[in-house]
C-alpha cells in the first residue's frame, strides 16, 4: 500500500463521518476530536506500512485541498497543511522511530484540522455566513448553529479534547497493529 492509499481511505472516512453525524451542530463542532480517532489508526499504519519523509505534509496538502473552499479566505485547508507541515517537524524532531514522534506529529496534523474548522467559527462569523449563505438554507442554518455553540473558550475546548483524541487513536491503532495487522502481514 502506498502514502496515496491511506490517504485516501482518511478522506474518505472524514467525509463519510462528516456527511452523516456532522449534520448535527454540536457534533459538527466537535468533529476535529471525532475524526482524530480513526484518523490516528489510519496514520499509525500509514508509517508503518509507508515511512517516507514528508508523510504529514503530502497528508495535510492533500486533505488540505478538499477542506480549501470549506471556510472564508481557504483557511480551513491552509490551516491543514500548516498542521501537516509542523507534524512532519515534530515528527522529525523527536526521531522518526519513536511512537512520542508519531503522536506527536498526528497531534500537529490534527490541531490544524481543529484550528481550521474552529478559527472561522469564532473569529470570522460574518464572512463565514456571507459565503455559506450562497449554498443554501439548509448548511446556513447549520452554521448559524454552530456559530451559536462557539467561542474563544469552546475553541479551545475543541482544540484540548482533539489533543487527547489524536492521541487516543495514535494508541488504539498502535495496538491494532501490533494484535492484527502484524499478524496478518499488512504492517
Amino acid at each position: 500500500m502506498t502514502i496515496g492509499v491511506f490517504n485516501a481511505l482518511m478522506i474518505a472516512v472524514f467525509f463519510l463521518l462528516g456527511f452523516t453525524i456532522g449534520l448535527i451542530p454540536p457534533v459538527l463542532v466537535f468533529m476535529p476530536a471525532i475524526l482524530a480517532v480513526p484518523g490516528g489508526i489510519i496514520f499509525m499504519l500509514m508509517l508503518a506500512k509507508a515511512p517516507l519523509r514528508g508523510s504529514f505534509v503530502i497528508s495535510g496538502a492533500l486533505l488540505g485541498l478538499f477542506f480549501l473552499n470549506m471556510a472564508p479566505a481557504g483557511i480551513f485547508g491552509l490551516s491543514i497543511l500548516g498542521g501537516g507541515i509542523l507534524g512532519e517537524l515534530v515528527f522529525n524532531w523527536l526521531g522518526r522511530e519513536k511512537f512520542a514522534a508519531a503522536v506527536g506529529g498526528f497531534i500537529c496534523y490534527m490541531l490544524g484540522f481543529a484550528v481550521g474548522e474552529g478559527f472561522p467559527l469564532v473569529f470570522m462569523k460574518e464572512a463565514y455566513l456571507a459565503q455559506e449563505a450562497t449554498k443554501g438554507a439548509e448548511q446556513l442554518a447549520i452554521l448559524e448553529q454552530c456559530l451559536a455553540l462557539m467561542n474563544p473558550a469552546m475553541f479551545a475546548v475543541v482544540c484540548l479534547t482533539t489533543v487527547l483524541t489524536a492521541y487516543a487513536g495514535c494508541v488504539w491503532g498502535r495496538r491494532l497493529l501490533r494484535t492484527h495487522f502484524t499478524k496478518a502481514g499488512i504492517a
